[in-house]
């Protein structure tokens, strides 16, 4: 678990046959599609990733033992997208310790936790006993965060010095979302998943500030920007469709599960109204322009409302 690019993955994880071989990937080569790694089948984002670091670390401010995978994307030198997977493995033993320095960590950590911290725009945290279930999505200002992380402890000078290298620039403001499952009943290791992108290339407007507290994607401030909060909405359903998936495929149980319902349930209800007025617009202009009569139109629109 960690930080800005201490964390990264991305969506759409399914499991396989837990005997397939990982994926063997060599730095500075670009993949797509399908891979395996750990125990879990994965499928890249859209496009061309570039893997360029693979490390054994430790969770911060703790002894647990992480492993990680790190790619990156990038267009018009520019960096499009940070991918990142870690397992934190137990082998089956010192769960229930191991359980509770995860759980203080996600949610006490003063830097970084799985609370509604101010820079966060959504959290759900689920912990019992040994088990433990983590979704947030927040902006990232992206300079600070290579340059002068709040953890002291954070590790990405090496992203850094990788990005200089290529000549890549970073984006003023980078969003991302934070899987994480812990639960021994069910596997006897943890699974990280965040997946990072800057929004300019998914259709949001260009980025003001970059700064973390003035930023437009700040919670405090979005509410005045209504593009952009229209895209981290969106954002945020897709995150919860992918975690709701990410879970199944886990195999998490019931009592493990985040419940996003009231979210999903308005979202999708504001996917529908768009549909029916969208369809009954189409309809109009059939009608308008003769191909349909005033008959035709109005049992058509009747059958769309019904």
């Amino acid at each position: 678990m960690k930080k800005f690019f201490l964390l990264i993955l991305f969506s759409f994880s399914i499991f396989s046959n837990l005997d397939a071989k990982n994926t063997s990937f060599s730095k500075d080569k670009s993949y797509e599609g399908d891979f395996k790694w750990g125990f879990i089948e994965y499928s890249f984002p859209k496009g061309q990733w570039t893997y360029f670091n693979k490390n054994n670390g430790i969770v911060p401010h703790t002894n647990i033992l992480t492993r990680c995978i790190e790619f990156y994307q990038s267009e018009n030198e520019i960096l499009k997208g940070i991918f990142r997977i870690c397992d934190i493995v137990t082998g089956g033993k010192w769960s229930p310790q191991i359980a509770q320095i995860l759980s203080n960590y996600l949610k006490n950590d003063k830097h970084d936790n799985c609370t509604l911290r101010p820079e966060y725009f959504y959290a759900q945290l689920y912990t019992k006993g040994t088990s433990m279930n983590c979704l947030k999505t927040r902006h990232f200002d992206v300079y600070k965060e290579l340059n002068y992380p709040d953890d002291p402890e954070a590790t990405v000078k090496y992203l850094k010095n990788i990005l200089e290298k290529k000549n890549i620039k970073i984006p003023k403001t980078m969003i991302g979302s934070f899987h994480f499952f812990f639960a021994p009943s069910v596997r006897d290791k943890g699974v990280e998943i965040v997946y990072i992108i800057n929004p300019e290339f998914y259709g949001a407007p260009k980025t003001i500030n970059g700064d973390e507290n003035s930023s437009e994607y700040h919670r405090n401030n979005i509410n005045k920007f209504s593009a952009k909060n229209k895209f981290m909405n969106n954002f945020l359903y897709k995150q919860m469709i992918y975690h709701q998936n990410f879970e199944k495929n886990i195999k998490a149980k019931s009592h493990h599960l985040l419940d996003f319902s009231q979210f999903i349930e308005a979202k999708s209800s504001e996917v529908d109204t768009k549909s029916i007025t969208t369809q009954i617009k189409s309809l109009n202009e059939l009608y308008k322009s003769g191909v349909l009569t005033k008959e035709e139109f109005e049992k058509a629109k009747k059958k769309i409302l019904n």
